[in-house]
């Protein structure tokens, strides 16, 4: 079923957008300017802007530092990071140290057989800035056909492993948690409530977070994918990738 145009006005006043990155906050790899700008707007109107990403502890190191947010959740929930009122981040995880060393082994011994049975298969090239899962990559420096990058969630997935398929990579990871079980402890450990917040995304790997919150929104580049998701946005935008998140800014911030 196709979701709803995006209303003008955003029905309801959230306190928290929870966000995917690549290809909702970015559009072709790159960050708009106006991106950047409605992040900043929404910061300054008292609204937290939470990206919610597969992106590696890296990345998420790096936005947080230089990005107007002050919270983000990283690896597919594998942990979040927050800023400190002195400036100083401090990590939040979902699993024990000892569960994660053992799980890095596991998953390290998992992509060396991927890349070794599949030729389609590449590694992300951030995969060494990653700490808790790995990742391959489909449509970021290599294309590859969506039925290819299926066979390899799916022999990951008979390794015991979680799997699934973003816009650009492929994210495997071992242990109980997604996006929107982390966003849950998030809120939990910030004293807010599901009904304080609304999720913005753009592809499968989003499913967990679209079925979580009562407001969902994709931008326009969903919609190739609404077949693959059990629980499509209630909203759409017109633009797509990070274009289409200045849309629903503008929306919130009522301009």
């Amino acid at each position: 079923m196709r979701p709803d145009p995006l209303p003008e006005v955003f029905p309801g006043q959230p306190k928290i957008v929870f966000t995917d990155v690549d290809e909702t906050l970015t559009w072709q790899g790159r960050l708009p300017e106006e991106t950047f700008s409605a992040l900043a707007k929404l910061q300054r109107a008292g609204i937290r802007v939470v990206p919610v990403t597969g992106a590696s502890a890296g990345w998420c190191d790096c936005m947080i530092r230089t990005w107007p947010i002050d919270s983000i959740i990283g690896e597919n929930g594998s942990f979040y990071i927050d800023r400190n009122p002195g400036g100083s981040l401090s990590y939040t995880y979902a699993l024990e140290e000892s569960v994660r060393t053992a799980n890095r082994l596991r998953l390290h011994r998992l992509k060396d057989e991927v890349l070794a049975k599949f030729p389609f298969a590449y590694q992300t090239a951030d995969q060494p800035f990653r700490t808790t899962d790995i990742a391959f990559d489909i449509n970021q420096d290599r294309t590859i056909d969506r039925e290819d990058a299926f066979t390899i969630a799916q022999y990951c997935r008979a390794a015991g492993m979680v799997a699934k398929i973003s816009s650009i990579h492929i994210n495997v990871w071992c242990g109980d948690y997604n996006k929107a079980s982390t966003s849950g402890l998030w809120m939990q450990a910030q004293g807010f409530d599901i009904e304080d917040a609304i999720f913005s995304g753009d592809s499968p790997n989003d499913d967990a977070m679209f079925s979580s919150f009562r407001q969902t929104v994709g931008v326009a580049n969903v919609l190739p994918y609404i077949a693959e998701l059990d629980s499509p946005p209630m909203y759409v935008t017109a633009q797509p990738g990070g274009y289409g998140f200045a849309e629903l800014a503008a929306a919130l911030l009522n301009e």
